[in-house]
């Protein structure tokens, strides 16, 4: 290794003497001459020195030359990077611009959706009070009834398949749904979002949407959340207009089978129908919805208007329902003679009975048919003791041959209060009661009152 640098040296001394022989500068000075050496290695420094002095001069000449081409070309080359800075922050504006706009879009959308959907919802609260409501006064009769009422083993006579004892709980079950489905205000620090609640799935932040690359995927969630709450909703209307016109159509039933339906009104009115006052120029049903502007809600609005209008038609015929004497006058009894034509039982003769006769024990409890007011209470020839109660919209009832009256004239009778006891007095051959009911001052067949009744009262078994 050391003989390999060595030849190194010996090469460089070489090339420095052959190209750069020693030289001397002599100097003359007062007579004398002087002289100085410059070996080869000065020489090469010196020639180094001089390079490097003459190219300095040359670049700065040639930038002091060159300099306002140099400078223009970087002024360019930055405009050119700073053009691009701005086009790239341009672009990025402009999609958080198209972001933004299809946020607010949605958040507009997903607000109005969710407070058409919670006026829907306060719309079916209220029909389901509504439903509620409409036959408190049915329900706490059929509650009396069954305090009072018979054994099923001896009930053979009710008949329940028309209609249940608790139809209200068909309603309540449709109304089930609307505390599963609820949208919901929250606030936070900074923002105030809405979100949608359902038993399915958690809620839904509206906020989310702006989440990056999930925000199709996140809109597309919040459509088919908002959809299946309309078609809940829709279904749960639906299922109410169905049940409502079910229980229409039974109570209208049940009221036929009276026989005064078709005489009297159900606001409890006389007998005779006043003409409508009604009137206006005729109007096809599309023609009709392009003038009302009709689309999904207005539908909605009158699908929801007519089911209102059906739970006002069922509570009327509830009310008037209530007023009809349509229970048993007694727990437990034998039907020994009905309304109609009949041999006579002392005469033998053919005569008429203008109620009918049921037999039971001796001091058995009579109990009012409906809510009314005593009329009479007291021996009355034939009928023996009797009782006879107003029940208003032209209703009339009468208990007759009772050993006792515990009732007196112009006396409040509740439905299903105890008004006297089961006798033999007057024309009578044996304990029984007889039972007539009256309407409009006609006498009509108390069993069709008491069959319809086995449809309101009776217990399914």
């Amino acid at each position: 290794m050391h003989h390999k640098h060595s030849g190194y040296g010996e090469a460089l001394r070489r090339f420095l003497r052959h190209h750069y022989v020693e030289r001397q500068i002599y100097l003359r000075s007062h007579g004398q001459v002087q002289f100085i050496s410059l070996s080869p290695f000065t020489q090469a420094v010196f020639l180094a020195i001089a390079f490097v002095f003459f190219s300095w001069i040359a670049f700065s000449s040639v930038n002091v030359v060159f300099k306002q081409q140099i400078i223009t070309s970087k002024e360019q080359r930055y405009l050119k990077m700073q053009s691009a800075y701005e086009e790239r922050v341009a672009q990025l504006q402009a999609a958080y611009d198209q972001l933004n706009g299809q946020l607010v879009i949605s958040q507009e959308r997903f607000l109005a959706t969710t407070r058409e959907l919670e006026d829907r919802h306060r719309q079916l609260t209220a029909l389901m009070s509504q439903s509620q409501s409409a036959s408190s006064e049915l329900e706490s009769m059929r509650r009396r009834y069954a305090a009072t009422a018979r054994p099923a083993s001896a009930a053979a006579r009710a008949n329940t398949i028309l209609m249940s004892v608790d139809h209200d709980s068909d309603l309540a079950a449709l109304g089930a749904d609307l505390g599963q489905t609820t949208t919901r205000p929250q606030r936070t620090a900074d923002a105030e979002t809405y979100v949608v609640d359902g038993a399915e799935n958690g809620g839904i932040d509206i906020a989310s949407l702006a989440a990056g690359d999930d925000q199709n995927d996140t809109a597309s969630q919040i459509d088919a959340r908002l959809t299946r709450l309309d078609r809940n909703q829709q279904g749960l209307v639906n299922s109410i207009e169905e049940t409502t016109d079910r229980k229409i159509k039974e109570l209208r039933s049940i009221i036929a089978m009276t026989d005064v339906a078709e005489v009297k009104t159900l606001s409890g009115g006389s007998s005779s129908r006043m003409p409508v006052a009604e009137g206006g120029p005729f109007l096809g049903l599309a023609e009709g919805e392009a003038l009302a502007d009709g689309g999904k809600d207005s539908a909605f609005s009158r699908q929801l208007h007519r089911v209102s209008q059906n739970l006002n038609t069922m509570a009327d015929l509830e009310k008037f329902i209530a007023k009809v004497p349509l229970a048993e006058p007694l727990v437990s009894y034998r039907e020994t003679s009905g309304f109609g034509p009949r041999i006579d039982p002392f005469n033998g003769r053919m005569a008429f009975h203008a109620g009918e006769d049921l037999a039971t024990d001796y001091g058995s409890t009579v109990y009012a048919t409906t809510a009314g007011t005593v009329t009479f209470a007291d021996w009355r020839g034939a009928y023996g003791r009797m009782i006879e109660i107003d029940l208003g919209n032209g209703f009339r009832t009468r208990y007759g041959h009772l050993s006792r009256i515990d009732v007196k004239v112009g006396q409040k009778i509740a439905f299903r209060e105890p008004i006297g006891r089961v006798g033999s007095s007057g024309r009578s051959s044996g304990p029984h009661l007889h039972y007539e009911v009256w309407f409009d001052g006609i006498v009509r067949d108390p069993s069709k009152f008491i069959e319809a009744g086995h449809y309101v009262f009776a217990k399914q078994g």
